[in-house]
């Protein structure tokens, strides 16, 4: 396997457990709001 297919792989699982793990952290108002505008994009 390539190295850049692996770094592509393990950048995707960061953000895939950053996404599921920001809820259970107290994060900064400024950073709920952005969280919150990209929702109602989606």
């Amino acid at each position: 396997m390539k190295k850049s297919v692996l770094l592509v792989f393990s950048l995707i699982g960061l953000g895939v457990a950053g996404y599921f793990l920001l809820p259970l952290t107290p994060i900064p108002d400024y950073v709920h709001a952005v969280m919150d505008r990209a929702n109602q994009l989606f």
